[in-house]
């Protein structure tokens, strides 16, 4: 057999045209080889071309393959001074250099060099080359030499190495409102009252009609003139009865429901049910509003300029004989109105006061009164307020409402140092209201389909302050995904 001395003047003839012509040739180097200290097979001319300096234990594989076979005399002896590859083998070789020789030829800092193209081409003719060559690491003359590294390629469209994680999205969720937002019609089911005042829905609803012989219905826009049959007999009763017996004009109804209850987009945290109503205290003009005059007009509001009073000029002995004809009706549990609307009425009830226990102070209902009734015969699952105590409310508790009323419109205090806002409340979904309401909302050819986005939890994070050292969770916000919700009769078309 003969030496390995004599085989590779033959061997460098036969691979070099491979390696010039072939990029995925190119030498990939593994410090885990057991050929971890043999030197790269690179031909230059007729002879092998090392680092100029030699590192100990460098990682330069073989080029005549893994096993190893006639690699075991290229070694140089210790010492031994080795050769650059010259100028030649550089990125400005000139033109006999060809483009194999481009840039994966270098200077010797740590870097194969290639032999140029031309010494190959008398003994082999040169093939095309079809595939660009992979690039090679740029040499840098301040860098220590070692072995050669493979530049790795890079997409034109890749990010900077160095630029910031961007921090994984949020779940992308859709809230229980915009589900119940979108149904246009009632569920075809038995009316029925699902769930609490602020977090159910409403099977069955009915529809009150737009105009009445002693209402009109206001902001039809929204699409909230539905309630359970119960609410909806008991608006009408109210309308006629007031116009017939109290020599009032007739009814402005706003919100009740929406068609299936639930969460509403705007407005409202109760009104889930299909048992609550809002009653301007604008009496109905003589004639039909249109519908651009039931969407612009504004209710008028009841306070004088302190806000902590009703206005003798607007607010009327019609009012009281109204908001008391709204609470004496048995099925009626809830009158909510402003807290000084709340004493107007105490000062003006006389002796008649069991009917002003209902009545109930809160802010904001100025303009309107709501009315409340309680759970209707027949509706599983639906959870009935507490009780009222049957005191008329008339002592402490306006006078606090308008104490805190009154301190709310002084100037805030200055902020204490480390103060950090409330977090916002979270959107509720679906999951978190009664099982039943998926029912509800896909029942019927026009029902809404449930898509998966509803149903992702939302994420719990903790509160700060004396809640994090309870070490209680809250819920971050739903955030509002961008699609397109349709009926559920489509939904089983599709499946």
């Amino acid at each position: 057999m003969a030496r390995p001395d004599d085989v590779l003047p033959f061997a460098s003839r036969l691979v070099a045209p491979l390696v010039a012509n072939n990029p995925s040739l190119e030498t990939v180097y593994e410090e885990d080889s057991a050929e971890a200290n043999l030197p790269s097979f690179a031909p230059a001319g007729d002879k092998l071309a090392f680092p100029k300096a030699s590192i100990p234990n460098a990682t330069i594989p073989s080029a005549t393959g893994r096993n190893g076979s006639g690699a075991g005399a290229a070694t140089p002896p210790a010492g031994t001074a080795v050769p650059s590859s010259g100028p030649s083998a550089g990125p400005s070789a000139g033109p006999s250099a060809g483009p194999s020789a481009g840039p994966s030829a270098g200077t010797g800092n740590g870097t194969i060099a290639l032999a140029p193209a031309a010494l190959h081409e008398a003994v082999q003719p040169r093939q095309p080359i079809t595939k660009a060559p992979v690039p090679v690491a740029a040499a840098d003359p301040a860098a220590p030499r070692g072995p050669a590294q493979v530049a790795p390629v890079v997409p034109k469209d890749a990010a900077p190495a160095d630029a910031a994680a961007e921090p994984p999205a949020l779940p992308v969720a859709i809230p229980a409102k915009t589900l119940f937002g979108a149904a246009k019609g009632p569920s075809l089911l038995q009316a029925r009252a699902i769930g609490t005042y602020s977090r159910g829905c409403l099977a069955g609803a009915v529809a009150l009609p737009v105009d009445g012989p002693a209402w009109q219905a206001m902001r039809l826009s929204r699409n909230r003139n539905w309630g359970h049959p119960k609410l909806v007999s008991l608006v009408e009763k109210l309308a006629t009865g007031a116009q017939k017996e109290d020599s009032w004009p007739g009814l402005l109804v706003g919100d009740m429901s929406q068609p299936r209850g639930g969460p509403m987009l705007t407005g409202h945290a109760s009104h889930q049910l299909g048992l609550d109503a809002d009653v301007w205290l604008t009496p109905m003009p003589d004639r039909k509003l249109t519908n651009k005059e039931r969407e612009d007009i504004s209710a008028t509001s009841m306070l004088d300029k302190t806000d902590l009073g009703v206005d003798p000029a607007v607010f009327s002995e019609k009012h009281v004989k109204l908001i008391k004809r709204a609470a004496s009706y048995p099925e009626v549990e809830r009158v909510l109105v402003h807290p000084a609307i709340k004493k107007a009425l105490c000062q003006a009830a006389g002796s008649d006061r069991g009917w002003l226990g209902k009545v109930r102070p809160i802010q904001g209902h100025y303009y309107h009164f709501h009315i409340r009734i309680g759970c209707p015969a027949g509706s599983v699952g639906c959870v009935p307020q507490k009780a009222t105590t049957g005191e008329d409310g008339c002592a402490t508790e306006v006078d606090e409402w308008l104490e805190r009323l009154a301190r709310a419109k002084l100037p805030s205090p200055p902020r204490p140092p480390g103060w950090k806002p409330a977090p916002p409340k979270h959107e509720i979904a679906i999951t978190q209201l009664p099982p039943d309401c998926r029912m509800v909302l896909e029942s019927g050819a026009d029902g809404i389909a449930v898509p998966p986005e509803a149903l992702i939890p939302a994420p719990a994070t903790k509160l700060a302050g004396k809640q994090a050292r309870k070490g209680k969770l809250v819920t971050e916000p739903l955030v509002k995904a961008t699609i397109t919700l349709r009926p559920a009769k489509e939904r089983r078309a599709a499946n």
